[in-house]
């Protein structure tokens, strides 16, 4: 929805002397209820998917399910992201992208907590679609949401959005850890979750930002203008072409290599240390909690790393560590075994995930300042492609697990990781020039 006379923020106007504020290093009064809002989607996300990881081997078990099969069933969720991306942009033309969010993310969490009710695999799978659409719109729309925060701000806070997502999966995961241990029922447990999240995101509705474009009664974008931002023509091209699609295609393969990193976390990680390192269940979700604290960190300082040396140079040396991460945990499944080997596994784990912290929030950054496109195409695009990524990344994990063993699945993260460093340079660079900074950025 449209506003007029400035971005409402809980029911106020954002105050003008927001960039002033933002230079100061600290968040201007006005946009405090926002940040927050932002915050509450992040978190809620990342717990409601971190809570169901833990109890996935329970539920392949519990369908009877081979690892081919159980990687046709969770490239599902992929397929729902990809159609839910497509009605992102439209979606968020006609509401606000906070509201789209927040109801998007109740649905998502609704969904989740039916999960554990699968009494067949086609269901399961069909839960999985459901969730993966719910769970494209909800990305699409709270990252327009939090880069629109950002720009009022001033300076870089998507790394430290995408932080919070890190937390909310470790706090999901490790109530999932917990439950998993105990032995308590996957039912209850997702119930559990799925009310949380579904409260904290209600929590986020009435502090929100207004309309996805903001604009007075001349039309002039106060959202850039607060930002220091010149006034450009507004944008009319709601399906990119020429140049501007060939870069939202390229940052949505270099995302989607990130995504290769998070999917084999929240798919196979724990399935990995159950069988390579002979992992129990409450230990078995350790390997997801590894990858997203390990992003978390690296995103709490991942904004302050790209304003000092640059998103470029920081995603070549994420895509270093993370070839170096997978690396160490496939030469020590062949050599070790025991405590040291779940050790060495899940710091390769770990420093993988920290390779790729800033990587997809950089990419989406990129893709949001695409010039000549609707609010949050760009975005929606690059989600549709790394979703791409997802989709095939189960299934070929899967038939890698079946036909060569599991210790083997980390190949697909290895391959990922070369590809970061390679793209990182030439894509992210585009962040760092002038006018896309946030740095250079001042009200």
């Amino acid at each position: 929805m449209m506003s007029t006379g400035g971005a409402a923020v809980g029911g106020a106007p954002v105050k003008e002397d927001a960039g002033d504020t933002a230079s100061a290093g600290a968040v201007a009064p006005g946009l405090r209820g926002p940040v927050t809002a932002t915050a509450l989607l992040f978190v809620a996300n990342g717990a409601i998917f971190g809570a169901i990881v833990p109890r996935l081997p329970d539920l392949k078990d519990a369908l009877d399910l081979g690892p081919a099969a159980f990687g046709l069933a969770m490239a599902c969720y992929p397929a729902g992201a990809l159609i839910g991306g497509l009605f992102a942009p439209a979606l968020m033309r006609r509401h606000s992208d906070g509201a789209v969010a927040v109801a998007t993310m109740c649905a998502a969490s609704l969904v989740a907590a039916l999960v554990g009710f699968s009494p067949v695999v086609a269901v399961f799978a069909g839960l999985m679609l459901l969730f993966g659409l719910c769970d494209a719109l909800t990305d699409v729309s709270m990252n327009a949401h939090g880069i629109r925060v950002q720009l009022q701000h001033g300076q870089s806070l998507i790394n430290r959005f995408h932080a919070l997502w890190s937390l909310g999966a470790v706090l999901g995961a490790a109530g999932g850890s917990v439950a998993a241990g105990a032995g308590f029922p996957v039912r209850g447990q997702m119930i559990g979750a799925g009310v949380v999240c579904c409260v904290a995101v209600l929590a986020a509705y009435p502090l929100r930002l207004g309309g996805s474009v903001t604009g007075d009664e001349l039309g002039r974008d106060l959202d850039s203008e607060r930002a220091g931002e010149p006034r450009a023509a507004a944008p009319h091209r709601r399906i990119p072409g020429g140049r501007a699609l060939l870069v939202l295609v390229a940052l949505g393969v270099l995302a989607s290599c990130a995504a290769v990193v998070e999917d084999f976390a929240q798919t196979w990680s724990a399935l990995h240390l159950r069988e390579v390192a002979a992992a129990g269940a409450g230990l078995a979700g350790l390997g997801f909690i590894a990858v997203q604290g390990a992003q978390l960190i690296g995103r709490l300082t991942g904004d302050r790393l790209v304003d000092g040396f640059g998103a470029a140079h920081v995603g070549r040396m994420g895509g270093a560590c993370v070839v170096a991460g997978s690396g160490a945990a496939l030469v020590a499944s062949h050599l070790l075994d025991g405590p040291a080997l779940l050790a060495v596994l899940l710091a390769g784990f770990a420093l993988a995930g920290w390779g790729i912290a800033t990587v997809i929030p950089g990419a989406m950054v990129g893709a949001d300042r695409v010039p000549g496109l609707t609010p949050g195409t760009g975005l929606a695009v690059l989600n549709w492609v790394m979703r791409v990524g997802f989709l095939t990344s189960p299934p070929l994990v899967g038939l890698i697990a079946e036909h060569a063993g599991m210790r083997w699945t980390v190949v697909p993260v290895l391959v990922g990781g070369v590809v970061i460093a390679v793209l990182a340079g030439p894509l992210l660079g585009r962040n760092d020039r002038p006018g896309h900074t946030f740095q250079e950025v001042r009200a």
